[in-house]
């Protein structure tokens, strides 16, 4: 699961490259919040392999057999739903998903796709993707893990990109009046 999740991330890379926008994995020079871009990495990847790890050091915390294979197929889903929903909101973009806080010139609000309902859908498939992972270990430690450690990067990156984008793109704090951060409707 971890190993899709990252090549689903390095085409992205790839498809930001082609496009003459240049990622680090954990920063860029031109990000203007460098500082929750790497605690996003710090929490994001070790919370699948954690989650791995709980699933084999921690029998006791894994459900029943019965429900083993149930657990599997509901993190792909799960996963898959989060993947899909960050290619929309990625597409939605276009050439403003630069994977960092920056305001392009030219920049405009989007407010359609899924960024109808939601400020931040990319986050919030991504936090469905590691949400998924955990499920699919079948450990309720793992299942924590990746539903709470990311949240703390994904949290950090929000309150930076938004402090950024309200100060620098006109019309950001209208648009950021009856949407919802992450999820609708409790944050």
């Amino acid at each position: 699961m971890l190993h899709v999740v990252g090549v689903l991330e390095g085409v992205e890379i790839l498809r930001q490259g082609r496009r003459g926008v240049h990622r680090s994995l954990v920063s860029s020079p031109s990000d203007r919040d460098p500082r929750s871009a790497r605690l996003l990495a710090l929490t994001w990847w070790p919370a699948g392999w954690l989650a791995l790890a709980a699933a084999a050091w921690l029998p006791r915390a894994s459900v029943d057999r019965r429900w083993s294979t149930r657990c599997a197929r509901s993190g792909v889903v799960v996963t898959g739903l989060g993947v899909g929903l960050r290619q929309w909101a990625m597409a939605t973009l276009g050439g403003f998903f630069v994977g960092h806080v920056l305001v392009q010139p030219g920049q405009t609000v989007v407010a359609s796709g899924p960024y109808r309902w939601l400020r931040h859908p990319s986050y919030a498939g991504q936090w469905l993707e590691m949400i998924g992972i955990g499920v699919a270990t079948g450990n309720v430690v793992g299942m924590a893990i990746c539903t709470l450690l990311p949240l703390v990067g994904i949290a950090a990156r929000i309150d930076g990109e938004e402090r950024e984008l309200a100060a620098a793109l006109p019309g950001y704090r209208e648009f950021m009046r009856g949407r919802a951060r992450l999820v609708p409707p409790v944050w």
